[in-house]
């Protein structure tokens, strides 16, 4: 008897544990159609704090950079292999640079790509054109099933015109930056790579490569789902003895004492990453010319996702109404002559309804 009921207890967890999992893959896998469009909006604070040797502490202000991208995303054609044809217009960027506080009296810079006078006077400054290049553009792409970017069609395209322009030393870096294949995948991924830890046999784990702002690293994401809710913690590794480009520092740099990590929350539901937050934070030192420079860098991101309406499946019903006219007189030679004095418009119009 007790057999039985050891046996009956073992099959009932297993048929639990089976019944979780199968509802977890089914949870975590994308549901994209063709012709899907979608409105997504990325928001994007960083914390930047350098201090340089001969500074005390207490007087390496922080700079505060904050930029809010509005896409239109569309899904042009999904493949045999599950994966989709993605593009991404960017239709709209705004970014706002506080240095020490993040208040109006200590605004450094701004651009927001709506207002007519920042496109005319703003917009080719080296804070603000390397994100701003894309405005306007539309970028097309391969999106994995587990929401990662496989590859850029005409990414390429951007970085070609960039080197043709023969930009000054420093934006060059930063236009090749911002355009950089890594970089801008992170941007349009569906939900920070936590989509992709909790899909397939991952089992919640996921490893890639990585940029913390200008610095490749890998990134080792371990994600656990609970409901509709993706929570994550990532520890970065394979990190550079050097660089040669960091948020605007353009010349060789050396890396040490390397300290990061992140956190975020992914919402998932009905095949879609719908809302997401993401925290990174790092410090380090910067060996420069027997100068040292020590850094600090939080970045906090954000995105939402959402259906736009007219586009994702609506019925438009077309009535087509015909009518029919007598079609009209063809007027005699004498309705064409000139009006006499003793007549007017009317009595024309009159004299010509009543022939």
């Amino acid at each position: 008897m007790n057999k039985i009921l050891l046996l009956s207890f073992l099959t009932l967890e297993l048929l639990t544990a089976t019944a979780i999992l199968a509802q977890q893959d089914k949870l975590v896998k994308l549901s994209l159609k063709e012709g899907d469009h979608f409105h997504v909006r990325v928001s994007e604070v960083l914390y930047i704090r350098q201090q340089f040797s001969q500074v005390d502490s207490e007087m390496a202000e922080p700079a505060w950079r904050t930029t809010v991208y509005d896409f239109t995303e569309a899904v042009e054609k999904i493949n045999p292999d599950g994966s989709a044809q993605m593009a991404s217009s960017l239709d709209s960027l705004t970014t706002i640079i506080y240095v020490k506080d993040q208040n109006e009296r200590n605004e450094f810079f701004r651009f927001n790509s709506n207002n007519e006078y920042d496109l005319k006077s703003r917009l080719h400054d080296i804070r603000a054109l390397p994100r701003a290049q894309f405005l306007g553009q539309t970028l097309r792409y391969r999106l994995s099933p587990d929401g990662l970017v496989m590859s850029f069609d005409n990414l390429g395209g951007f970085r070609d015109n960039t080197i043709a322009r023969s930009f000054d030393y420093d934006m060059f870096h930063a236009m090749m930056s911002l355009s950089d294949s890594l970089r801008i995948g992170q941007l349009l991924e569906h939900g920070f790579g936590a989509v992709a830890a909790m899909s397939g046999n991952n089992k919640g784990m996921m490893h890639s490569p990585y940029t913390l702002t200008e610095i490749p690293v890998t990134r080792n994401l371990n994600a656990k789902m609970t409901g509709e809710n993706i929570h994550y913690n990532i520890t970065f590794t394979d990190i550079p003895d050097s660089t040669q480009y960091l948020e605007g520092i353009a010349f060789p740099m050396n890396i040490q004492k390397f300290l990061g990590s992140a956190i975020g929350d992914v919402t998932f539901k009905n095949g879609m990453a719908t809302s997401g937050n993401s925290h990174d934070t790092a410090s380090f030192e910067l060996h420069v010319d027997g100068d040292i420079i020590k850094e600090q860098i939080a970045r906090k991101a954000s995105f939402t996702r959402e259906p736009i309406a007219l586009l994702r499946g609506n019925t438009v019903n077309i009535k087509e109404i015909s009518t029919h006219h007598t079609p009209p007189k063809v007027p005699e030679l004498e309705d064409l002559q000139p009006l006499k004095p003793n007549q007017n418009s009317g009595s024309v119009q009159d004299s010509t309804r009543h022939k």
